[in-house]
């Protein structure tokens, strides 16, 4: 398996080897390994950093390091190939979520124990008022026998939703995007009024979006209606299967692979109406949206200035009007496209070959917690 990356890199965060931004994909480099000890089950991208998750637990990060810096030196500001993150820093235990933020990430553990590295001046890490620097567990105010199914975050909130369908949130809520009362929320807090169970939460900039299963395709958005985020949404979204949210958009597809978008759109974030093939995944950045079709294609729209939607942008250095295609013969004819996710500005596929063992399908890439 091999992990590309393009678009932004002036911390390292692609973790090719250099801080050069680059527009064509890239293979990532590991510090320490030849290559990834076991398949990639998600990549989370911050404002200049990386976390990639792998299927066995472990986590790895390139680009800028907060304090604390996982356990390596401290004179180490920033690294450009990824690097493990110790055991030690989550008490010995395996991660199984894992999100970042602008300069902090949080990482859940398969004992449901929740943790938060780096800084935040809003609440970003959860850990008390005014705690703006640090790497600690947060208090754990859900229910003890419940377990932990989704998280995201966004740039300054994040949001947990647990198995029976409560959502609880923590860091920069002025908006309302972390429920009411508005306001900076320093620790975790149940988010109230949501009238359905939610599966799934995803954190735009100023907004947070809940969704339920696809069965009913209830869903809610929560916070600013900055680009008409919350009143151009739909009623509901029925057999939804793939969803992504950028700083100020949202992105659906269903089981027929068709594509529905809306918010702001001034780079072509949201993309043309249509796209010509069936789509499988979305993943969403910052301001760009990637998309894996049914043939095994990759192709990307929005704010592309940076190289995150490949060669080929337009004088503003947007991908507006049409999809930037990357075609997956480029990572080798015996390869597959096995993932795609995207940041802050950056784009990450990782490739799979034929004859290894782990060769994931349309469904299990859909189903991948890489939004």
């Amino acid at each position: 398996m091999t992990l590309y990356a393009f678009g932004s890199n002036g911390c390292g965060q692609l973790g090719i080897g250099d801080i050069r931004d680059t527009c064509i994909p890239q293979p990532c480099k590991l510090l320490e390994e030849q290559q990834w000890p076991s398949p990639i089950r998600a990549v989370k991208g911050g404002g200049s950093h990386t976390l990639v998750l792998l299927e066995s637990g472990e986590l790895y990060i390139s680009g800028s390091l907060v304090d604390p810096r996982f356990g390596l030196s401290p004179s180490v500001k920033s690294v450009s190939k990824f690097s493990q993150v110790s055991s030690d820093e989550f008490g010995g235990s395996k991660v199984k979520l894992c999100s970042a933020l602008w300069d902090a990430s949080v990482v859940v553990t398969l004992e449901d124990e929740v943790y938060a590295f780096g800084s935040g001046t809003k609440g970003e890490l959860g850990l008390g008022k005014e705690i703006a620097v640090g790497s600690r567990k947060l208090d754990k105010v859900w229910p003890e026998e419940e377990q932990i199914v989704d998280l995201s975050s966004g740039v300054s909130h994040s949001i947990i939703v647990i198995s029976n369908g409560d959502v609880y949130g923590w860091g920069n809520g002025r908006k309302g995007q972390l429920g009411e009362p508005a306001g900076i929320v320093w620790e975790p807090r149940r988010i109230q009024n949501v009238n359905f169970h939610v599966v799934r939460a995803m954190c735009g900039r100023e907004f947070s979006y809940l969704v339920g299963t696809p069965k009913h395709g209830h869903h809610v958005v929560l916070g600013s209606d900055k680009f008409s985020i919350r009143s151009a949404a739909p009623v509901t979204i029925p057999e939804w299967k793939g969803l992504g949210t950028s700083w100020g958009s949202i992105f659906v597809i269903n089981v027929a692979g068709d594509f529905l978008a809306w918010g702001r759109d001034d780079h072509g974030q949201i993309g043309p109406e249509s796209y010509p093939e069936r789509l499988v995944h979305v993943a969403t950045g910052s301001e760009h949206v990637l998309v894996l079709t049914e043939s095994g294609d990759v192709a990307a729209c929005g704010w592309g200035e940076h190289g995150n939607c490949g060669p080929g942008v337009d004088s503003q250095g947007d991908v507006k009007g049409w999809w930037n295609t990357i075609r997956s013969g480029r990572f080798g004819k015996t390869c597959k496209v096995g993932g795609i996710a995207a940041g802050c500005a950056t784009s990450f596929i990782w490739a799979v070959d034929v004859g290894d063992r782990h060769q994931p399908n349309a469904e299990e890439v859909a189903a991948a917690n890489i939004t």
